[in-house]
């Protein structure tokens, strides 16, 4: 998922989400998830649409 997100390839990303993958997965310490890497807006719209969020959003929900 993270990978489409930050390549902002949206049909490897709509697979990823059909498959079931976490939208919110976190990559490693940076605490990014594959919305705050999305490269086009096409592929965050996707992400928000199944409940994608921001890091700093997860943080402040305190789900860190």
């Amino acid at each position: 998922m993270v990978q489409a997100a930050k390549d902002g390839n949206i049909v490897a990303a709509k697979q990823a989400v059909d498959d079931g993958a976490d939208v919110n997965a976190e990559t490693g310490n940076l605490l990014k998830t594959p919305l705050d890497q999305a490269e086009n807006d096409e592929t965050a719209d996707l992400l928000c649409k199944h409940g994608g969020k921001t890091g700093e959003e997860l943080k402040t929900e305190g789900k860190e």
